[in-house]
């Protein structure tokens, strides 16, 4: 299925940093670009601005990212890794950098609804809770035409949701799922044992801290 594209005449501003980048070959302005192009895609309102980190020093394996919302501005972090190009290293990707603002953006899309409100910033949320909204995330996304690996969201969920029948029912319904709120997340994570694992931080966001 070929992604579906969206035109508006009101563009969300988006703010890239660094501009320019120095230790890779990308370009602010493209990234910039792809966002608006992605916003308009999933319907963000246009009235919030965007800012945007991209880790220049950190490339697979250490890839990830984060969405959260500061005073109504968006506010995005990613991994240089996640924008690469997988058969040429150090090279950007656009077709990769769409997907994973897709996902990103519909999460952020989320934060700015009443049904998200009381939702915990990335660097807060258990692995669990995390791994439950990208699927939800991801699912909405390859709806919409924007590249998704099935198979390993469904690898990176169980991992943290576990290996069971009861978790797979819930990846279904949030993989399928239009509408989830920040309680549903929390409902699947208590009903597959998730909860119970305690605080433990995203990974990546113990990277940033370097």
């Amino acid at each position: 299925m070929r992604p579906r594209r969206a035109v508006r005449l009101d563009v969300t501003r988006v703010t890239v940093t660094p501009d320019p980048f120095t230790l890779i070959a990308y370009d602010a302005k493209e990234i910039a670009s792809i966002i608006e192009d992605v916003c308009a895609l999933i319907g963000l309102p246009a009235t919030v601005d965007i800012d945007i980190v991209v880790d220049e020093e950190l490339f697979a394996p250490l890839t990830g990212h984060t969405t959260d919302v500061v005073d109504g501005r968006i506010k995005l972090w990613i991994s240089g890794g996640n924008l690469e190009d997988n058969k040429r290293p150090r090279t950007f990707s656009p077709e990769q950098a769409r997907r994973d603002f897709g996902y990103m953006l519909l999460r952020a899309k989320d934060r700015l609804s009443e049904d998200f409100a009381s939702a915990s910033s990335d660097g807060q949320m258990t692995r669990g809770e995390r791994a439950a909204w990208d699927v939800y995330s991801v699912g909405r996304a390859s709806r919409l035409g924007l590249p998704a690996r099935r198979q390993a969201q469904l690898y990176e969920y169980r991992l943290q949701h576990g290996f069971s029948d009861v978790a797979d029912a819930a990846f279904e319904r949030l993989w399928d799922a239009d509408h989830m709120t920040w309680e549903g997340i929390r409902e699947v994570c208590k009903e597959t044992g998730a909860a119970d694992r305690g605080d433990s931080k995203i990974p990546i966001d113990l990277l940033r801290q370097k």
